[in-house]
């Protein structure tokens, strides 16, 4: 059960270190504050964010998350820029995954 899960972990940090390094992943086993969270055990599931933010969040930092007023409003250009590069992340590790050709 576990080989996919770290198998497709891995794609996704090459994926990360070639197309979006001024955010760069990690790769670990510890996937708490996550939507993905309730998936892990049975369908091989990873969360792409920041490692800091990831934390923050778990502890209360950001007052916003899953309440009414988690609004486009309450986000800066560094949080769109994150989700930016997890976009790119995530589009190049499918490319590969299926071994279309990224120019």
């Amino acid at each position: 059960m576990y080989g996919r899960p770290v198998q497709l972990a891995w794609t996704f940090q090459a994926a990360n270190e070639k197309y979006a390094s001024d955010y760069p992943a990690s790769v670990g086993s510890h996937m708490t504050n996550t939507d993905s969270a309730p998936f892990q055990d049975l369908v091989a599931a990873i969360s792409l964010r920041e490692n800091e933010r990831g934390a923050h969040i778990g502890a209360g930092w950001d007052p916003n998350w899953h309440q009414p007023t988690d609004l486009y409003a309450t986000y800066s250009d560094k949080d769109f820029r994150l989700g930016l590069k997890a976009a790119q992340t995530t589009q190049a590790a499918l490319a590969g995954l299926v071994e279309a050709t990224i120019k």
